[in-house]
């Protein structure tokens, strides 16, 4: 008689694939939290050169801006937080202007300069605080016509319609500018959104008044101090600017 012979078993016993079971979950975990360490690090990196960058725009923006502006005409506002500021659209030196007690005249001269003069441009001179550069009645502005004769190296402007009027005061530079008022720059910080002349230009600031004007002095011309916060993902950059207006009255 034959004898009956069973072949081996082959597989895993219960200890085995618990085992397996334990090493592959402590796998998954690291592998997990690295892949999650690893996201939160360049979120966090991410948003922060997205900070760094909307900051550096902002200011840069606001430098060359208030760089240009015409001296004195800096002023702030609330409700919201703004500054406010006319830029200089030319500037050049005058041969004459009517100042009392000289006769009034309809007109005034100039050193020619590039830029093609605009009927809506206005003429300033010696501007002292921001009054003498939006008040109507400062004496100091006026609007400007056209050129009389544009062929000479020294132009005759004429002004206010042609009616004859006086300017305040000379500048001790013999300084005009020009100006146009529908070309004023505004930037106000709404929220927590920084705008120029309602134009986004950066977002996440956490910080109110951002603005402080610091006025001219005899040593210096005027500077505007700016101090932004930026925030967004639990990361912070504080940036602190001063930017001095280069021109003078």
């Amino acid at each position: 008689m034959k004898q009956l012979r069973y072949k081996d078993s082959f597989g895993f016993t219960l200890i085995e694939m618990i085992v397996v079971i334990i090493i592959l979950g402590v796998l998954a975990a690291a592998i997990s939290s690295f892949i999650t360490l690893s996201t939160q690090i360049y979120r966090e990196a991410t948003g922060r050169e997205q900070l760094v960058s909307s900051a550096r725009f902002a200011i840069e923006r606001l430098n060359r801006d208030v760089r240009n502006s015409l001296p004195n005409s800096l002023k702030l506002t609330s409700s919201p937080d703004c500054l406010e500021f006319t830029p200089i659209i030319e500037s050049t030196t005058y041969t004459n202007i009517p100042v009392a007690p000289e006769s009034a005249e309809n007109y005034i001269s100039v050193i020619r300069f590039n830029e093609p003069l605009k009927d809506t441009w206005r003429a300033i001179v010696y501007p002292l605080n921001s009054n003498d550069v939006y008040a109507s009645t400062s004496g100091k502005v006026h609007d400007v016509e056209h050129i009389v004769d544009d062929t000479l190296d020294e132009w005759d402007i004429v002004i206010n319609s042609g009616i004859a009027t006086h300017f305040t005061e000379d500048s001790p530079t013999r300084r005009v500018y020009f100006i146009d008022e529908s070309e004023r720059v505004k930037y106000c910080l709404q929220g927590n959104s920084l705008l120029r002349n309602d134009v986004l230009i950066a977002e996440d600031i956490g910080n109110t008044s951002p603005f402080e004007i610091e006025p001219a002095t005899l040593q210096r011309n005027a500077m505007v101090k700016v101090h932004f916060r930026f925030e967004k993902n639990s990361e912070k950059a504080t940036f602190t600017n001063e930017i001095q207006v280069l021109n003078v009255p």
